[in-house]
């Protein structure tokens, strides 16, 4: 393997887990990435804090942490009580602003139809007193969603994702419960909020962010143009780029790359790690991390996999 993206921990499943074992795998990764010099990222609800200890961690320069918070002490107790409170997220993303890493809040998902049950016609000027709170973190960079759901039952037979929040939101107000039945429409494989309350909620949070000093991002709702603060190089702000091996078999940043391939280096014959092959639109292939002297042994069959190890 030539090229190395951006590594990302972890989309599906929580990292910062208060569980002894799962810890010591998540250190043993983030050992293994920086050892390699390689980007990557880290989203969670959780603690990151055992990361601090690790040598290097806090100088690393090409990560950054994504902390989720879906809305203040009430909302979070109803979408995710097992997970760290309002008030430890907060601070978890305070203690890392102040040590001068790269962190981010994924406010998301927001369900506006939830903070209407709870507040009413103030659910609003909640939200901006959450935009406040977020301010005073030091943190740079707001990433929002209104949630993309589906309503088919979870393998074991259970409610769907869109009936759970439903049920919610009925628990608290059967006029907002309507209303997110009725808002809540099919488009690009899910069910989203109607498009035209999305882009006048998205645009309105953004201009509460900016004016606070930090800038603001939707995720695969809107297009950047219509909702994102400008001079983004992509909608989570910190550019991790692509790594091409070195002879000694460690990983050196490409300069110019932001990892946004099909955005930034668009109209491009010879983008910044030299595989024009990334920018298209067409399904990923792994043969597009190679170079074109290993592509070619690839295909004759006499390719080896390198020194990098295949666990990344």
């Amino acid at each position: 393997m030539t090229l190395c993206p951006p590594i990302s921990i972890s989309n599906t499943s929580d990292p910062c887990q208060p569980i002894p074992e799962l810890k010591t795998e998540v250190e043993r990764l983030v050992r293994l990435l920086m050892d390699y010099n390689i980007s990557f990222s880290i989203t969670t609800k959780g603690d990151p804090g055992f990361l601090l200890d690790l040598p290097g961690f806090t100088s690393y320069k090409r990560k950054f942490i994504a902390l989720t918070i879906e809305g203040d002490a009430e909302v979070i107790s109803m979408l995710s009580p097992g997970a760290p409170s309002f008030e430890e997220r907060v601070g978890f993303v305070r203690q890392l602003s102040s040590l001068g890493l790269d962190t981010l809040i994924r406010f998301d998902p927001v369900f506006i139809h939830l903070f209407q049950a709870i507040y009413g016609g103030s659910w609003f000027r909640k939200i901006e007193g959450l935009i406040d709170t977020f301010a005073s973190t030091g943190v740079k960079h707001i990433v929002c969603s209104t949630g993309r759901l589906s309503r088919r039952k979870t393998e074991n037979g259970k409610h769907s994702m869109w009936q759970e929040i439903h049920q919610v939101i009925q628990a608290r107000s059967a006029l907002a419960a309507k209303r997110f039945d009725q808002e809540y429409c099919y488009e690009q494989g899910g069910y989203l909020l109607r498009r035209d309350l999305r882009l006048r909620f998205h645009q309105s949070l953004r201009a509460l962010v900016e004016e606070r000093g930090m800038t603001y991002s939707t995720c695969q709702e809107l297009s950047a143009r219509e909702s994102d603060s400008e001079g983004l190089p992509h909608c989570q702000r910190f550019i991790l780029p692509f790594v091409r091996i070195r002879n000694d078999s460690h990983f050196e940043p490409i300069k110019d790359c932001t990892a946004n391939c099909h955005l930034s280096c668009q109209g491009l014959s010879h983008p910044p790690c030299g595989q024009s092959k990334l920018i298209s639109l067409h399904p990923f292939k792994a043969s597009y991390l190679l170079s074109n002297t290993e592509s070619r042994i690839e295909k004759t069959g006499g390719f080896h996999n390198g020194p990098v190890s295949s666990s990344l």
